[in-house]
């Protein structure tokens, strides 16, 4: 059965309002659910706004563009419920330079900045020109996983002009509403996540919020040796995943991830699982008329789920499908037409 899991999307837009209502709809309607004690603009009589959430992997991303507005709110959020959410990663995409002010700290956010919000914080957000941005909602379970706490992060500036930060800004820079409401399977969504979660978490230390990271350790090096091993007897199980072998092996994700990025060479957990299985299925595959596997019945072994999703990431990177694949490992060991191979069930493409 095909796994799949729809980007749950709302989208709110004053076009289709009346120009003298659409402030008010804004401010009165949105503003109100969402907890501001104050809400404007200096654009009151052109106001124009629209708002996009799609909802993937734990994040809530939300695209918002329109007027310049002044925001302040002197109790916790109930942006995305602030106890669902916690934290908010505000990306500046164009539009003039913002001011957000939150307790002790007050930043400039300028367009291609990131600042992180504090939904428990009171809250000051001010732009003075017509804007666009990423808000991202960040849930606490994804919080717990990769900064473990939130700490004192509320206006808290990341430079985008380097580092992790100008990683993180030009991911998300990059990243298109449209995208991401195409993203179905469970895999890709958790995918987006981790990229933006790993990004952040890196980029915290560079900002001073928290402990840099060690240096690579001999014991990490042998470590990552164990967790590919770990990995290749565990490829059929569709449900492998990161936080999986962080309960294995009584580590935490972010040091799984960290383990990747550095003793790893770069490729993350989810590469190496998705190399492993594709070396797998391409070697069980070379035999296909031999052992009398079938195509979806390989990429069960291999731990793909879904005939159609395995047929997908294998033409991606070996520029063919499974079946076809098999087909021509047989023609170059000469065996005859009407052979099992023959009889193979192509999957769905």
């Amino acid at each position: 059965m095909s796994e799949r899991a729809v980007a749950r999307t709302l989208h709110f837009d004053t076009a289709a309002l009346p120009q003298r209502d659409r402030f008010a709809f804004w401010a009165e309607e949105l503003g109100a659910k969402v907890g501001y004690a104050d809400y404007d603009t200096p654009e009151r009589k052109s106001f124009s706004q629209q708002l996009t959430i799609v909802e993937v992997g734990g994040l809530s991303l939300m695209r918002a563009s329109g007027s310049a507005v002044d925001i302040h709110r002197s109790v916790p959020s109930g942006l995305k419920e602030a106890d669902i959410y916690p934290l908010h990663l505000l990306l500046k995409i164009g539009g003039g330079a913002t001011l957000c002010e939150q307790q002790r700290r007050s930043t400039i956010v300028q367009p291609d900045g990131c600042v992180l919000i504090d939904s428990d914080q009171p809250l000051r957000l001010r732009s003075v020109e017509r804007t666009d941005s990423w808000i991202i909602g960040l849930s606490r379970p994804l919080i717990t996983r990769w900064l473990r706490s939130t700490g004192d992060l509320g206006a808290l500036p990341l430079q985008a002009s380097k580092g992790w930060a100008g990683a993180l800004s030009g991911y998300l820079h990059a990243l298109q509403v449209d995208q991401v409401k195409e993203l179905h399977s469970p895999f890709e969504q958790e995918l987006v996540a981790q990229h933006i979660m790993s990004m952040l978490s890196f980029a915290l230390p560079e900002a001073g919020a928290m402990p840099d990271l060690q240096s690579v350790a001999a014991r990490d090096r042998t470590l990552h040796a164990r967790m590919c091993e770990w990995i290749r007897e565990n490829l059929a199980d569709p449900a492998l995943g990161a936080q999986k072998m962080a309960d294995h092996f009584g580590v935490s994700l972010r040091h799984v991830h960290k383990v990747f990025a550095v003793a790893g060479g770069g490729t993350t957990f989810l590469a190496t699982v998705q190399h492993r299985r594709l070396d797998e299925a391409k070697r069980l595959l070379r035999t296909a008329d031999v052992t009398g596997l079938y195509v979806a019945q390989i990429g069960y072994r291999c731990g793909f789920s879904d005939p159609a999703h395995f047929g997908r990431v294998f033409r991606a990177r070996y520029g063919c499908s499974p079946h076809e694949f098999t087909l021509a490992e047989a023609r170059v060991r000469g065996k005859p037409r009407g052979t099992h191979l023959a009889a193979l069930v192509p999957e769905r493409e």
